[in-house]
């Protein structure tokens, strides 16, 4: 999305990922001689990255407030125990995390320090819990809490057996309220008024989002495991299941090495358009677009992928998600962007991140070069 002035990119958004990055790591096979860019978002996914030895992570948001967060994160393991860190992000109840601030301030960049010395509020209930869209789901699962009530949610939860869950689901979940929360909560509007029409101009009018969220709420009730899902217990309980099952980069035993890694990571605030014009050709070989490229038009999307394939090396991976408007390669660019789909579907079966509709995994084809003898370059002609 281009334009930066937009409510929901006046503070933090996302607080945490809301994609599961293994599969992504999956996808790319990261190797110690890659180059990662990935869309910065809550951080979380970038810093699990690290756990694959890539040798550099540009981490790209055109919200400054997000690089802040990830930025503030990174401090944190740095300058914190585990135990510390769990505290200050707000896994673990505390009552210190203002307390522990001070020792993070100078490993952060000023404009980030500037920021988080102004919001003791937002520290002090802890950084995961702070972003735009985990209040929007502070709300859903409080009133999920209330109209469905909190012990059908622990029974859910608690039923290991997939079929077991299905029966309850469609005999005790699927009723009057649920279909309450689904076509009014997680409607159209209510998504608009909460963070901007701007984010769904390319979704059809007549797109039910009610029936859509309902049906991936109830593949993560019947097909995926519950209790591993962080995603679904963060919606459901306001917390993670349990420290067991936490995202990846919050695992005990990944703490040491995210923390060695962590001066891998670079921040950058800038459109992807900006920012790929000052690189060179074929510098990157891994790309984790999220899924920005159905907040913007076909025209500008192909673009994007056009400019992308300059700076990719080639046989450089790409994965991006589709939400709500569906965006894959266009067919022309065929012969330069290669569709993984078979690979891609496989891995979405496994996604945890149940909301997403599609999941897109892509490789960069490009010619052998050829020799212009009178310029002395090799030259690659663009798709």
């Amino acid at each position: 999305m281009n334009n930066q002035r937009t409510k929901v990119f006046e503070d933090i958004l996302y607080a945490q990922c809301w994609e599961d990055p293994q599969i992504d790591r999956r996808a790319f096979a990261i190797t110690p001689d890659d180059t990662v860019f990935s869309i910065t978002s809550g951080g979380c996914n970038v810093l699990t990255f690290l756990l694959d030895n890539p040798q550099r992570i540009i981490a790209l948001d055109v919200n400054p407030y997000q690089n802040y967060l990830l930025d503030l994160k990174i401090a944190a393991f740095q300058r914190l125990t585990y135990d510390q860190m769990l505290e200050f992000f707000g896994v673990r109840k505390s009552k210190s995390r203002v307390l522990l601030y001070p020792r993070l301030r100078s490993a952060m960049r000023p404009e980030s320090r500037q920021y988080w010395d102004a919001q003791p509020k937002k520290i002090a209930a802890g950084i995961i819990h702070c972003g735009r869209y985990e209040k929007y789901m502070q709300l859903l699962g409080n009133c999920v809490t209330l109209f469905m009530g909190r012990s059908l949610i622990h029974k859910l939860f608690e039923a290991e057996d997939p079929s077991w869950r299905t029966y309850l689901f469609h005999t005790e979940w699927e009723n009057i309220w649920w279909r309450f929360i689904t076509h009014i909560l997680l409607s159209r509007t209510t998504m608009s008024l909460l963070f901007d029409s701007a984010f769904f101009r390319y979704v059809d009018r007549d797109f039910s989002f009610g029936n859509h969220f309902a049906s991936k709420v109830e593949r993560a009730f019947t097909e995926l495991p519950m209790k591993q899902n962080y995603f679904l217990s963060y919606i459901l309980l306001g917390q993670f299941y349990s420290e067991e099952y936490l995202p990846p980069y919050l695992h005990r035993e990944h703490y040491e090495t995210i923390r060695s890694r962590t001066d891998r990571i670079e921040l950058v605030c800038a459109t992807c358009e900006r920012f790929f014009s000052t690189l060179q050709d074929s510098c990157i070989t891994k790309f984790n677009f999220s899924n920005i490229f159905e907040w913007m038009s076909e025209e500008a999307f192909e673009q994007l992928l056009r400019e992308t394939w300059r700076v990719a090396k080639d046989s450089a991976v790409i994965t991006y998600r589709n939400l709500l408007v569906p965006r894959e390669r266009p067919s022309k660019l065929a012969e330069s962007i290669h569709s993984l789909s078979a690979e891609a579907q496989e891995l979405h079966r496994q996604d945890l991140s149940f909301i997403y509709n599609n999941y897109v995994v892509e490789q960069i084809k490009k010619p052998v070069c050829q020799w212009n003898t009178a310029s002395k370059q090799c030259a690659i002609a663009e798709p």
